[in-house]
C-alpha cells in the first residue's frame, strides 16, 4: 500500500469508527469522546485503538495515551475522552495526506 492510500485507509477507518484525529509531521493524535463512567465504551476504544494506529507508518518512537494498561484509563474513565498518540519519524507525506483528506 502506498502512502495516499495507507492514509485513506487510515482516515476512513478513523471517521467510520467515530475518531477524530490530529496530526503533525511526527505524531498522530486520535480521539474518542464517550459518556463519561462508561466502563464497556472505555473498554471498546482500547479495543479499537492498535488497529487504527497501525494503519500509521511512523517508524521508532512510541504509542502512549489514555489506555487500559496504567493510570491513563482512570482519566479516560472519568472525562470520558479517550486520547492515544503514536510518534516517529517517515511521516510527512502521510501526514500531509491525512490533512487533505481530513478535512
Amino acid at each position: 500500500m502506498n502512502v495516499k492510500e495507507q492514509a485513506a485507509a487510515f482516515v476512513n477507518l478513523a471517521k467510520s469508527s467515530g475518531w477524530s484525529i490530529q496530526i503533525t509531521d511526527t505524531v498522530v493524535t486520535i480521539i474518542k469522546r464517550f459518556e463519561p463512567g462508561c466502563r464497556e465504551k472505555l473498554v471498546e476504544c482500547d479495543m479499537e485503538y492498535g488497529s487504527l494506529l497501525d494503519l500509521c507508518p511512523h517508524k521508532g518512537g512510541s504509542v502512549w495515551g489514555t489506555d487500559c494498561g496504567g493510570i491513563g484509563a482512570i482519566s479516560a474513565l472519568n472525562s470520558g475522552v479517550f486520547r492515544m498518540n503514536k510518534s516517529g519519524s517517515g511521516a510527512k507525506r502521510f501526514a500531509a495526506q491525512v490533512l487533505l483528506l481530513n478535512s
